[in-house]
C-alpha cells in the first residue's frame, strides 16, 4: 500500500522551518521526502494549506494500564485523536507488571490510582503483560514502576527493605530490563515508594546505568511546602529538596534522569521556578543528562491521598480518628495551607465512588459547606470513605507564564499524564494536551520547536530509532493537522480542532479527526548490550 502526501506543510521533526513538499508512505515506512514527481501511488492526499508532522510522542503517560483491558480502545480513542502515536508508559513508580507472581499483595499494585480491571493473563512479566496486550492501539515504550516491585516484597510497609529483600528487589528490575523495559520510574509522593531510603533508589538507579537505560521520577514534592517532609514547613523549599535529591542521585550514579512533571504547586512555589531551572541547567552543563517535562494545562490528576504526610498514612485506621492525631494534622496542613498558597478549594473531586455521584466536579471546600462541616473535615472523610482511592484534579500547578517558559526550555519534553476513567470526571489533557501545545506554538511563532520537542527530541531522549522524525525510512508514524486553527476544542473533554489524520505504522488511525478501531502500535523495547 502507497500513499502519496502532496503539497504539505513538511514539520520534520529537527526543529528546522517548514517546508512545502511531499511525502510517499509505503506500507510502514517513509520512502522519500521532498519533492516527488508523479510517484506511484494507491492513495493521493491533498495537503495543501495543512501540515504534516512525524507522529507524537506523549512523554509520561500510564496507558499501560488499559492496553490489555477488553475494550482497550476506549482508552486510546482521545489521544490518537490528540495526533498522539507512542506513548513511553509506566511512570511515577506504576506499571501492571514487574512484580512477583506469587506475592500476596497483588491487589495493591496500583497503589489506588490505577487497577488491571478486566485484563486476563499473567501479568507480573513484561513478557506476559505484552502477550496479553495483543497489539495495541499506539506504540508503547514501557516503562519499570520501582514501586510494583516494592509492592510485591513488602506492601504498604513503611520501613526499608531488607538485604534479602533488596536482592529480590534487584532481580525482578534485571528480569523487566532484560526483557527490554525502557527504564525504571520512581513515584516518590506515592505509596510506597515515599517509604523508600534514598540508598534503596540508589541502588535501583545503578542498576539502570549499568544497562544504559533511564530513570524516571514523580519527585516527593512538587510544592515549596509539603507534608512529605517532617517537618512540613521550614528550611529549603521542599521541591527544591526533592530536585536536590534526583540531582545527588545523577551525580552519583551517573544515570540519565527524566524527572517527571516539573511544576510548582502553590502561589508561593512560583518563585522557586527560576532556582530549579538554573541547578538543571548546570547539572547539564557538567555533562550529565537530566531532563524534565511539561503538559499544556494549569492543573494535573491524582489520587486523593497525594497531599496527607507521611505519619499519617502509615497509622491504622482507628489511629487516625483520635483526637490527638487530628489536632496535629489540621495544625501541619493550616500551617502548609498558608505558606503554600495553596487550599482545599484548588482540589476537585473527579471520583469519590459511587456513594458520593453527587460531588463529581466539586471542590473540597465546596462539599464541606454542603455538608456543613470544616474543609479538613470533609477531605478526610473523602479519603476514608474511597479507602484512599478518590481521584481529583489539583490546580496551581503553574501559571500560564510558567507553562510557556518550560515549553521553551531545550530541556523540556511534552506529556498529558492523562488516562480515561470509566467513571467519574475526565482530565481534558486526555483529550486536548497537545492540540494546546500546538495552539501556543502558533500564537508564539515556534510551531517548529514546540513539534520537535514533541517528536524527534522525545525520540532522542528514549533512544527510539528510526521515529520522531520524517526521513526516508523511518517508520510511518504521522500526524497531518490544519496549522492555523489546532487547538482544543469547545468541549475540553471532546475531539481537539485541527486534527485531520493520524496514522500508526503507516495504518489510518484516525480520519477527519476520529479515532478508528485500528490497532497499529507497536511495543518498542530496548535491547540489552
Amino acid at each position: 500500500m502507497r500513499t502519496y502526501f502532496k503539497n504539505a506543510i513538511l514539520y520534520d521533526g529537527t526543529g528546522a522551518a517548514p517546508i512545502t513538499g511531499d511525502l510517499l508512505v509505503e506500507d510502514d515506512r517513509i520512502l522519500e521526502v521532498g519533492a516527488i514527481d508523479c510517484p506511484q501511488a494507491d492513495e493521493t492526499i491533498d495537503c495543501t494549506g495543512l501540515a504534516l508532522a512525524p507522529g507524537f510522542i506523549d512523554a509520561h503517560s500510564h496507558n499501560d494500564w488499559f492496553t490489555a483491558r477488553k475494550n482497550a480502545g476506549s482508552f486510546f480513542h482521545s489521544f490518537l485523536e490528540q495526533g498522539i502515536t507512542t506513548q513511553v508508559t509506566g511512570n511515577c513508580g506504576f506499571s501492571p507488571f514487574g512484580y512477583d507472581k506469587d506475592t500476596s499483595h497483588k491487589a495493591l499494585i496500583g497503589s489506588g490510582l490505577f487497577a488491571q480491571g478486566d485484563a486476563e493473563g499473567e501479568l507480573s512479566t513484561l513478557g506476559g503483560w505484552m502477550d496479553a496486550s495483543g497489539t495495541p492501539y499506539v506504540n508503547i515504550i514501557p516503562m519499570l514502576g520501582h514501586m510494583s516491585s516494592r509492592i510485591s516484597l513488602a506492601g504498604y510497609e513503611n520501613r526499608p527493605l531488607s538485604e534479602d529483600e533488596l536482592k529480590k528487589q534487584d532481580a525482578l528490575l534485571r528480569r523487566e530490563l532484560d526483557a527490554g523495559a525502557a527504564g525504571i520510574s520512581f513515584g516518590l509522593m506515592y505509596e510506597p515508594d515515599r517509604y523508600a531510603p534514598y540508598e534503596e533508589l540508589k541502588r535501583a538507579a545503578k542498576i539502570a546505568k549499568e544497562y544504559g537505560r533511564i530513570v524516571t521520577v514523580h519527585e516527593r514534592a512538587c510544592s515549596a511546602a509539603s507534608t512529605s517532609y517532617n517537618p512540613p514547613v521550614g528550611g529549603r523549599a521542599h521541591n527544591l529538596r526533592a530536585l536536590d535529591e534526583m540531582l545527588k542521585l545523577t551525580r552519583e550514579t551517573g544515570v540519565d534522569v527524566q524527572y517527571s512533571h516539573l511544576i510548582f504547586v502553590g502561589e508561593s512555589s512560583w518563585k522557586t521556578a527560576d532556582e530549579a531551572l538554573r541547578l538543571i541547567r548546570e547539572i547539564n552543563d557538567e555533562g550529565y543528562s537530566f531532563f524534565y517535562d511539561s503538559y499544556a494545562m494549569l492543573y494535573g490528576a491524582s489520587v486523593i491521598t497525594v497531599v496527607l504526610p507521611e505519619w499519617y498514612l502509615s497509622l491504622p485506621k482507628e489511629k487516625r480518628s483520635s483526637p490527638l492525631t487530628f489536632a496535629r494534622l489540621t495544625v501541619e496542613i493550616g500551617v502548609t495551607k498558608k505558606l503554600l498558597g495553596f487550599n482545599f478549594n484548588d482540589i476537585q473531586i473527579t471520583w469519590a465512588g459511587e456513594a458520593h455521584r453527587d460531588i463529581i466536579g466539586k471542590t473540597v471546600s465546596q462539599i464541606a459547606k454542603e455538608w456543613k462541616v470544616s474543609d479538613l473535615r470533609a477531605y478526610l472523610k473523602l479519603v476514608d470513605d474511597t479507602n484512599g482511592q478518590g481521584r481529583v484534579l489539583m490546580y496551581k500547578y503553574l501559571t500560564d507564564d510558567l507553562l510557556k517558559r518550560l515549553m521553551a526550555d531545550e530541556h523540556c519534553l511534552y506529556m498529558t499524564d492523562a488516562w480515561i476513567d470509566e467513571s467519574g470526571m475526565n482530565n481534558p489533557a486526555a483529550f486536548c494536551c497537545f492540540p494546546e501545545f500546538l495552539r501556543i506554538g502558533r500564537e508564539r511563532n515556534n510551531m517548529a520547536r514546540v513539534i520537535r520537542q514533541m517528536t524527534g527530541a522525545t525520540a532522542d531522549r528514549f533512544k527510539v530509532k528510526e521515529r520522531g522524525y520524517l526521513k526516508e525510512n523511518g517508520y510511518a508514524d504521522l500526524v497531518l493537522f490544519d496549522p492555523k486553527n489546532v487547538a482544543a476544542g469547545e468541549d475540553l473533554n471532546g475531539q481537539p480542532v485541527g486534527i485531520k489524520r493520524v496514522y500508526v505504522n503507516g495504518k489510518l488511525a484516525v480520519e477527519n479527526g476520529v479515532g478508528m478501531d485500528v490497532r497499529g502500535g507497536r511495543f518498542l523495547l530496548v535491547e540489552s548490550k
